[in-house]
């Protein structure tokens, strides 16, 4: 009885572990790519912005699974597994209209995508670390 405890016990350290190694990776790699979408803009370098949508696609898709979000999320914060789901929703729109806006040459368009996009990880950031 005490050695199936103990199995149970670590399967659920591991997976709380597995969540906020995913959670913390999937975080880096999203900052890494806003701040070379960033980087882009202000060098006017529309490849160095496409570089970096493509790691925030990357980073957003491995936080974008309610079931991983919700390992993540403080107990006390449970019931904002939602505001993650459409912060993620809206970034990967962002992350498209961004990629549109480049396409037609309409960088202003482009950089409004990317201050919504901001927005949201922002508005996220803000609830769920009660800022």
């Amino acid at each position: 009885m005490k050695f199936s405890k103990i199995i149970t016990a670590t399967l659920l350290s591991v997976s709380i572990v597995s969540a906020s190694d995913v959670m913390k990776e999937s975080m880096k790699i999203m900052e890494n790519g806003v701040k070379q979408v960033q980087l882009g803009f202000i060098n006017n370098n529309e490849a160095i912005i496409r570089d970096g949508l493509v790691l925030i696609e990357k980073g957003n898709m491995m936080f974008s699974d309610e079931k991983t979000i919700k390992k993540y999320l403080p107990d006390n914060k449970e019931h904002t597994v939602n505001t993650a789901l459409l912060a993620s929703t809206r970034i990967g729109l962002d992350i498209n209209i961004i990629e549109g806006n480049l396409d037609e040459k309409a960088y202003t368009k482009a950089a409004d995508g990317y201050s919504d996009m901001l927005n949201a990880c922002s508005s996220c950031h803000g609830i769920i670390r009660s800022w």
